[in-house]
């Protein structure tokens, strides 16, 4: 029983690394609407930051009221990271369809202006997830083997 569970997982691993151009199209095609969306709509990182609220509009005038200032300063970090959330989601979505198009012609057939731009995508991210793990007191484990995954290594 338990080989005959193993040789259908191997063959579910093969079929799952297929490739199907077809469906690959249609995948990157729903990706690039996500991104087309993202930029359309309120959680754009441009429109976020296009409308910025000032300290005066709280209340409590020369910083005055202390509530005030504290409102003030979670309405910035909220909308920083916002900001910060919606260009990262819009690089993820970029490097999906970038992903698409390796998978099928391989990474040796892109420009180099892609291959940079997939460069740049992966070193934001990995510096994204840096400052995540430090602001929430986690920390990877260093080791020898760990120089590939770090700041963009993997693709240089």
């Amino acid at each position: 029983m338990l080989a005959a569970m193993e040789g259908m997982a191997s063959g579910m691993r093969t079929q799952a690394v297929k490739y199907s151009a077809d469906s690959m199209q249609k995948f990157k095609q729903r990706v690039d609407a996500l991104i087309e969306e993202l930029n359309g709509s309120p959680a754009s990182a441009g429109k976020l930051k296009s409308d910025p609220v000032s300290r005066a509009q709280f209340g409590g005038g020369g910083a005055s009221w202390a509530e005030a200032q504290d409102a003030y300063a979670a309405y910035n970090e909220t909308l920083h990271r916002l900001v910060e959330l919606s260009g990262l989601l819009k690089d993820c979505l970029e490097g999906l369809g970038i992903a698409v198009v390796a998978s099928k012609n391989g990474m040796e057939a892109m420009d180099d202006d892609i291959k940079r731009k997939m460069i740049q995508i992966h070193q934001r991210t990995y510096e994204a997830k840096q400052k995540a793990d430090k602001e929430a007191g986690r920390t990877e484990p260093s080791s020898e083997g760990s120089g590939a995954t770090e700041g963009g290594g993997a693709f240089k």
